[in-house]
């Protein structure tokens, strides 16, 4: 018998309306008690330890929007761990709310397998998050796939975790991949030699799996659509030699912001750009502010400040003085085979303009178009370029989706920025500023612009709107700009919702906006920072589900609800 079905047909005709009224009473309270169970549906789940086998028999018993803890210790992982997260899931240690989470729960690398420790496939609703663990390398075997391995599409937040990466093996200590989006906060990375986090995370189309589809989307700078490394420690160690540590490598259509973390003889990032992989594309495009760089120099200092081999770039706000040999750096992989021999078209992407061998290639602009087939400028994906066209396929049936042929993708250019960055070289080096590996296809005041000598003291000093990347108040901004110029207005914006950052270059609530020369003296806003903290860091990613309201249930209630006015609430719970 149905639970809500009442039995009033024995009721003389003057009680019918107390008995529906008596009924309504009594199907709401039903379903309050139902919404009350699905609240309650939001479960913890314990691992019996923090072994392998038990973590991944309570990951098996996860719902949506459950949390999953794992108890404090350590425990020696000689296999892995995999996945399929559902939505508003947490995978959580026995960490503090410190910044690493304190090593309260301590997984170590010994396996064999070559698998990541720990594979998941994210939920493309929802968030998942893992904090308050402590991933350290031990006696296994290399991981391709990363050690921990996060495959999206989806939105991730990874919080108060110590990843200590010492051995060669876990040169992939976090990997992203696919659409992942989201955070990291308030962990503490130990990154040995080349050991880094691997951000491959451009959104992929049908048949795609190396992020043309994310080439061919517009880039947002300040959107949510990046992974974000904030409010971090990160230290960069090695043994002998030079620094050769980098917080990430990016590529694969790979959008990242970095902001706000200490970094310790570190470089801020790396580019595989297009070209160092047969159907791969490079990264797309990033943001790196706020960070405060330091070394000891207790070895050969580390190499750049940011390496910028493909996509486009905004580079301010950063403090690193003496803790490099150079501090922009610019690449094409394409011009020659210094680093990656290249595969003619239609096998592979071909050289970049006649320069090196002669041959060039039709996925150059300066080639398809007769502009400039020496250096084929403008290249495919390089430093300055920025939204194009749709390319399907793989070598040798790759094709630009516009024409059907191997074809320039019609990039859009859209410039580098650099301003209000702090430190010098460190002096004896032979290093330089800018450092400029392109052969002539990176040009300044075209492809990149570079800072002002200082913060503006008028609207014409020391930044004039000719040429470069000016800072001030707006009131100060020139009245005059040639097209491509940019201006940072430090006294705009409201997308800093904090009074002190933790991390990196204190900013005490400060914002700013970017705006872009567009046409002689039009002044267009161009870039406003994403808001910080990350809402994810605040955010509650556990909604309330709506409650199971079986078919004849609904009709009655709705019956009611159309008999006895409005019930916003449980119109709400019943909506289809």
């Amino acid at each position: 018998m149905d639970l809500l079905c009442l039995r009033t047909s024995r009721r003389s005709a003057p009680d019918k309306f107390g008995a529906t009224r008596n009924a309504l009473v009594r199907d709401l309270f039903v379903v309050f008690l139902l919404t009350a169970c699905a609240a309650a549906k939001a479960a913890t789940i314990s691992a019996q330890s923090v072994q392998a086998s038990d973590v991944q028999t309570a990951l098996n018993r996860a719902r949506a929007g459950d949390t999953v803890v794992i108890p404090a210790g350590s425990a020696n992982w000689t296999q892995g761990v995999i996945w399929n997260a559902p939505a508003n899931v947490t995978l959580k240690g026995a960490g503090t709310s410190d910044t690493g989470g304190g090593d309260q729960t301590v997984i170590i690398d010994n396996s064999s397998s070559g698998q990541p420790l720990l594979k998941i496939k994210a939920n493309a609703t929802g968030v998942i998050r893992i904090t308050g663990i402590t991933v350290q390398s031990g006696s296994g075997s290399i991981k391709d796939g990363g050690t921990i391995n996060i495959n999206g599409p989806g939105d991730v937040r990874i919080d108060h975790c110590h990843l200590i990466s010492t051995s060669p093996a876990n040169y992939k200590i976090v990997a992203f991949y696919a659409g992942v989006f989201g955070v990291m906060d308030h962990c503490i990375l130990d990154l040995t030699g080349t050991n880094t986090l691997y951000v491959q995370n451009g959104r992929v189309g049908a048949g795609d799996w190396m992020g043309n589809l994310e080439w061919s989307l517009p880039t947002n700078f300040g959107s949510a659509n990046y992974f974000f490394i904030e409010d971090n420690i990160i230290n960069g160690n090695v043994g002998s030699g030079a620094y050769s540590t980098r917080l990430y490598d990016g590529f694969t259509g790979a959008k990242v912001v970095v902001r706000f973390n200490n970094v310790r003889q570190s470089c801020l990032g790396e580019t595989h750009a297009t070209g160092h992989a047969s159907d791969d594309r490079g990264l797309r495009s990033q943001e790196v502010y706020g960070n405060k760089v330091t070394s000891s120099l207790a070895f050969d200092p580390n190499f750049d400040a940011l390496d910028m081999g493909s996509g486009t770039t905004l580079l301010w706000g950063n403090s690193w003085d003496k803790v490099y040999k150079q501090i922009y750096h610019f690449n094409v992989t394409r011009k020659n085979n210094d680093t990656y021999p290249q595969v003619a078209t239609p096998k592979g992407w071909g050289y970049a303009g006649t320069a090196y061998n002669g041959k060039g290639s039709n996925w150059d602009g300066g080639t398809v178009n007769g502009t400039d087939t020496t250096l084929g400028y403008p290249c495919l994906d390089q430093p300055g370029r920025g939204q194009g066209d749709f390319i399907t396929g793989g070598f040798p049936n790759k094709v630009n989706s516009t024409t059907s042929t191997i074809h320039w993708p019609n990039q859009a250019l859209e410039p580098i920025y650099f301003w209000n960055n702090y430190g010098n070289i460190v002096p004896g080096w032979g290093g330089f500023v800018v450092g400029n590996q392109t052969n002539g296809r990176v040009v300044e005041n075209r492809d990149y612009y570079l800072p002002a000598s200082g913060v503006q003291t008028s609207p014409t000093s020391p930044f004039d709107g000719t040429v470069g990347v000016g800072w001030g108040t707006l009131a100060n901004r020139p009245t005059t700009c040639t097209p491509g110029v940019a201006y940072f207005t430090t006294d705009q914006g409201s997308w800093n919702t904090s009074t002190s950052n933790p991390y990196g270059v204190q900013q005490n609530g400060a914002d700013g906006v970017l705006y872009k020369c567009t046409a002689p003296n039009t002044w267009t806003l161009y870039y406003t920072p994403y808001t910080y903290p990350h809402p994810l860091q605040t955010s509650s990613p556990l909604p309330m589900r709506r409650p199971n309201v079986y078919p004849n249930q609904r009709k009655l209630l709705k019956w009611r609800l159309s008999q006895h006015g409005s019930q916003n609430s449980l119109r709400s719970i019943l909506k289809e």
